[in-house]
């Protein structure tokens, strides 16, 4: 099936994903995290920083949906443009724990 994409939604080239991962790191940085980004000629370059005791990567996907998201760990992901929220929540300023946040709502569901 073809897809149409247009300019917003073309996927991010190495630099752009690059970009994007090294803006995440610097805010990362000012909030007291020590990320880093690995970067590699033949892959994507990816994010790694210290969160609750392990090192967590970060990898940047386009949604099924369209647009860009910051996904880490096994269940962290957010929108691209929410550079702070994420920085705060990987450098430990933000104490809420995403799993715990979201079992309520699944509750409902079930």
């Amino acid at each position: 099936m073809p897809v149409k994409t247009t300019h917003r939604s073309r996927p991010p080239t190495d630099g752009d994903r690059t970009h994007l991962l090294t803006h995440l790191a610097t805010a990362i940085r000012s909030l007291g995290g020590a990320p880093f980004v690995a970067l590699d000629g033949t892959a994507h370059p990816v994010l790694y920083v210290r969160h609750q005791g392990r090192t967590i990567p970060v990898v940047l996907i386009q949604g099924i949906t369209g647009g860009w998201r910051f996904l880490w760990g096994r269940t962290g992901w957010a929108d691209s443009s929410q550079v702070e929220a994420v920085a705060a929540h990987l450098a430990g300023a933000d104490q809420r724990n995403l799993v715990t946040d979201r079992r309520p709502a699944l509750r409902k569901v079930a």
